[in-house]
């Protein structure tokens, strides 16, 4: 997979994700839809999911309204990703301070088994996929990039949750919450 900007790169790690409101409280029903596992559990997330702004099918901008971005939109071709089939992604985010850097922790699961846990340098991110530097100063930011899905996914939900923050004051960028089932 490869791996972009700040916030691009939780985009593309969304593209394997999904998210559901349900009332004031998020629940998150996952299936294990492989045949091995019939199970279903229900995970309740905190009540405070910041702004519960839907990007697109797959997408949720849980951000809080005093992070340093802004999400824009996201879109992605196929909207809905399939196994061995490329994705292209689109983004927009206005940038509402400079920042010099900054670090964004992924965690994915496939139902209640954790894939992913891990930090990211988004300033080394940014510099290897869009050949750009940090600091990234105020304003908008594109992005426009290709991800590879490989074709041997198993079947199933995956959840990922993507928080992003300044390193100098760990002040919050943002944070994405996203489900897909392949």
């Amino acid at each position: 997979m490869k791996l972009f900007t700040p916030l691009a790169f939780a985009f593309a790690a969304a593209h394997t994700c999904y998210s559901a409101a349900i009332g004031e409280q998020m629940q998150l029903v996952v299936q294990e839809a492989s045949g091995i596992f019939s199970n279903m559990f229900e995970l309740r997330i905190d009540d405070d999911m910041g702004k519960n702004r839907t990007l697109n099918d797959i997408i949720r901008d849980v951000s809080h309204e005093d992070d340093l971005i802004d999400i824009n939109y996201v879109k992605m071709d196929p909207e809905h990703p399939k196994r061995s089939t490329p994705i292209h992604i689109d983004a927009l985010a206005f940038i509402k301070e400079h920042i010099d850097s900054a670090t964004a922790n992924v965690k994915v699961k496939y139902g209640f088994i954790t894939l992913l846990n891990r930090n990211y340098d988004l300033c080394e991110e940014l510099k290897t996929n869009l050949n750009k530097t940090c600091p990234v100063d105020k304003g908008p930011i594109e992005v426009s990039v290709d991800v590879d899905v490989p074709g041997f996914i198993p079947p199933g939900w995956f959840h990922l949750e993507a928080t992003a923050w300044r390193d100098s004051d760990e002040k919050q960028l943002g944070r994405i919450l996203a489900d897909v089932k392949f």
